[in-house]
């Protein structure tokens, strides 16, 4: 038999250990009932989204998402680089472009946007992700906004 010790809360009532000890099972049960972070979001990211940002050598940046199975992402980026990097020779602007490959898990949004950076970061509404460009080393924030013509 397990001996009950009597405790009494703020207004007098006698609440037994063994009543906590439940009561803090049951609420982590339910706490651990949700998604792992890892796990595939349910949010489609496909579409065309756009940032209106001048990072590093590369600006008015543009995904074509395809949302695969199991929150896989790929499609193309597009992006006017300033010369340099992104496909665009050495101090000589063009219009740039590549393959883009990533995951869209419960917890962020990864995409590789082949020969040019790489974002991190969340579906903060279901038209914008925020987060970071990284290229090499170093990075800076974005945001991406779906649509047309932002």
């Amino acid at each position: 038999m397990v001996p009950t010790i009597l405790l009494f809360d703020d207004t007098g009532l006698i609440i037994s250990i063994k009543m906590r000890l439940i009561f803090a099972i049951l609420f982590l049960a339910l706490a651990a009932c949700g998604p792992e972070p890892t796990s595939p979001s349910d949010k489609s990211l496909a579409g065309t989204w756009r940032a209106n940002a001048h990072l590093y050598t590369l600006s008015n940046m543009r995904m074509e998402i395809v949302q695969e199975p199991r929150g896989i992402v790929s499609g193309k980026w597009f992006a006017h680089g300033d010369g340099g990097r992104g496909g665009c020779a050495e101090a000589t602007p063009c219009d740039t472009s590549g393959s883009l490959i990533g995951r869209n898990t419960v917890s962020q949004v990864e995409i590789e946007l082949l020969g040019a950076g790489r974002f991190e970061g969340a579906q903060v509404e279901t038209d914008k992700l925020r987060g970071i460009f990284a290229v090499g080393e170093s990075f800076d924030t974005i945001t991406f906004k779906r649509g047309i013509g932002q």
